[in-house]
């Protein structure tokens, strides 16, 4: 039996890079994990590959996505036991040139998102948990930046930030639950969103808008020497992280964030 044999997670942002990873590690050790992305393709074409899983796609950042995610999970599974909170994307500037849209979008997707479907999920906890209820499971996925900041990242290290406060304060609410909630901050992680680039940065297509994404070669190399490890992340180590919060050898662990950085400390 797998160490997570019978449980049920749900994984947003899981179609592509570290969700997708995520989603196949729990699925590996015994969980059935609902995949939701913004993309239904790919959302479907992961959750096809994954034994016992479900897709749903869905955008996050509308008002009444996380309530119908939680909803459709607990209609599919019947309970949730894991719940990683992973969606998000990147759209960076200085604070001279960012807008009201981008530091909104930011924000929306990266604490407003979680917020809202951790609501979604305590509606539902608090009908059928207590202390005497088997351990459940929260994970945010915060980054280094919302610990350290980042030149040209203003908005997206202001929402990486706020999943912190979010964790902290809800791992004293849901004590009571026994729920635990953590964060998993990352430093660099090969995905799309660090994919190399030469000259100009790559495109990457969000809510049919193109962005800028991705590391320049020399930002990339910087990255690996600032490593003890002299790397940066795979996806895989990524989701390595995420599923130690999920285990039960984490049970006594709550209210903390796991720097997942290779050794970086800023």
């Amino acid at each position: 039996m797998g160490s997570l044999s019978g449980k049920f997670a749900l994984v947003t942002g899981a179609g592509r890079g570290i969700g997708a990873a995520t989603a196949e590690k729990l699925t590996a050790a015994g969980a059935r994990v609902l995949v939701n992305d913004l993309d239904a393709d790919v959302a479907a074409a992961v959750a096809a590959r994954l034994d016992g899983a479900v897709a749903y796609p869905a955008d996050l950042t509308e008002a009444a996505a996380a309530d119908e995610l939680v909803e459709f999970a607990l209609s599919a599974f019947g309970s949730l036991d894991i719940v990683v909170n992973n969606a998000g994307y990147i759209w960076h500037s200085a604070i001279h040139n960012m807008t009201d849209e981008q530091w909104d979008a930011m924000l929306d997707i990266h604490a407003s998102a979680q917020f809202r479907i951790l609501r979604a999920y305590g509606r539902w906890l608090r009908g059928v948990a207590d202390q005497t209820s088997p351990v459940r499971k929260v994970v945010n996925i915060s980054s280094t930046m919302g610990l350290h900041g980042g030149a040209t990242q203003l908005a997206y290290s202001a929402g990486k930030a706020a999943v912190v406060g979010l964790t902290k304060t809800l791992a004293k609410e849901w004590g009571r639950f026994n729920v635990t909630v953590n964060a998993v901050a990352f430093g660099a992680i090969d995905t799309r969103l660090t994919s190399p680039y030469e000259n100009e940065p790559n495109i990457s297509i969000v809510k049919g808008q193109p962005r800028k994404v991705g590391l320049s070669v020399g930002q990339i190399k910087q990255a690996e020497a600032a490593s003890p490890l002299g790397r940066i992340g795979s996806v895989e180590d990524a989701a390595n992280a995420i599923y130690l919060m999920c285990i039960p050898e984490s049970n006594w662990i709550t209210g903390e964030v796991l720097l997942a950085s290779g050794g970086v400390r800023s």
